[in-house]
């Protein structure tokens, strides 16, 4: 099943809480900051798909 976007958005946030908030090893930090960057990149995704859904239903408001 595909993550959601608030799912990815909790995700990230906890991700930079934990590490605004605790002293991390070097190996965790990478791996925390790799599943950042791929939260961000499906964040980013869904976003645009959003915003092309917005605007294909502004297009079909504008015809009325």
């Amino acid at each position: 099943r595909r993550m959601t976007y608030n799912e990815a958005y909790t995700e990230l946030k906890d991700i930079v809480n934990s590490l605004e908030s605790s002293d991390v090893d070097i190996e965790d930090l990478c791996k925390k900051i790799e599943k950042a960057k791929e939260l961000i990149a499906l964040c980013k995704t869904k976003l645009a798909e959003v915003e092309i859904d917005i605007e294909a239903l502004n297009n079909k408001l504008q015809e009325l």
